[in-house]
């Protein structure tokens, strides 16, 4: 009972969500689901395989610019603070994830997530938000898959 209304919450709180911001949510999730393959397989050029392809040359650049940003945001990847090319760093932080344990991944995966759909909204939201959201709409794709 509490599930099937936690779930009717989240569904109500996605409905009323910005249909802009649901995007960014999107992408950054998408961006985060081929990183996870990563870990067991990491591509030689990593911005070209997690970056999806429909998107334009500026939006791509906005999406390495923002991932450079937020992944030295996360403490897991201090020692990839020291690399300026974004795939040199994308690769550090792969290697720092494959380190922890599944779960734990998943956790700084979704983090990373918010992180990067609020840096594309331009955080006009508090953090807290995105991070709701993001967490709302994984658990959603999951129960819908």
């Amino acid at each position: 009972m509490f599930c099937s209304k936690l779930k009717t919450q989240i569904k109500a709180l996605l409905k009323e969500f910005d249909n802009y911001i649901d995007a960014h949510i999107d992408t950054a999730l998408q961006i985060t689901s081929a990183l996870k393959s990563m870990l067991s397989s990491p591509a030689a050029n990593i911005i070209t395989a997690i970056i999806p392809g429909e998107l334009d040359d500026e939006i791509r650049q906005e999406l390495v610019a923002a991932l450079t940003k937020v992944i030295d945001a996360l403490t897991i990847a201090d020692t990839c603070k020291q690399y300026t090319d974004a795939n040199d760093k994308l690769s550090c932080f792969i290697k720092q994830l494959q380190l922890r344990d599944p779960q734990l991944q998943d956790a700084v995966l979704q983090k990373l997530a918010s992180l990067l759909a609020g840096t594309l909204d331009g955080q006009r939201l508090k953090q807290s938000l995105y991070d709701l959201y993001t967490q709302a709409k994984y658990s959603a794709s999951k129960t819908a898959a």
